[in-house]
């Protein structure tokens, strides 16, 4: 799983937003980079964009769109909502690495780096919030 959430975040290999380290850190390099035996960041990162998307779409379906909101207005709110979280999240995970120092020595990845993961994990974020708003709108147009 953790290899399929690695090919998703580093665009399948066709644009690469962030540095080869960065990448290898992502993928659980230790300490002693002897090996791939630290956190795979990659699969927990991606296991929480799913859940977290999931999770705002369904306060946004459930919940907002039951109050006052315009449609248009609600979806777009969650969408930025969905964005800003999933970019936080992927941006401090490798940022706090960086900044203390905890990761292999021999990997050198900068601040700039994090927000290319963190930009790619928003984008995923929007696309996922975009295919489970498609699949509402069918079932809810099936149902009709």
């Amino acid at each position: 799983m953790s290899n399929f959430f690695a090919m998703l975040y580093e665009w399948f290999g066709l644009v690469p937003i962030y540095s080869k380290d960065l990448s290898e850190f992502l993928r659980g390099l230790d300490l002693a980079c002897t090996g791939y035996w630290a956190l795979p960041w990659y699969f927990y990162t991606g296991f929480m964009m799913i859940t977290l998307t999931i999770l705002i779409f369904a306060l946004q379906y459930d919940l907002i769109s039951a109050i006052r909101f315009k449609k248009r207005q609600h979806w777009a709110l969650a969408a930025l909502t969905a964005i800003v979280v999933n970019f936080a999240i992927a941006f401090t995970l490798p940022f706090v690495a960086q900044q203390t120092g905890v990761h292999c020595p021999l990997l050198k990845f900068s601040a700039l780096d994090c927000v290319g993961f963190g930009l790619s994990n928003a984008v995923w974020a929007f696309i996922f919030f975009s295919l489970l708003s498609g699949i509402q709108e069918m079932v809810g147009r099936v149902k009709k």
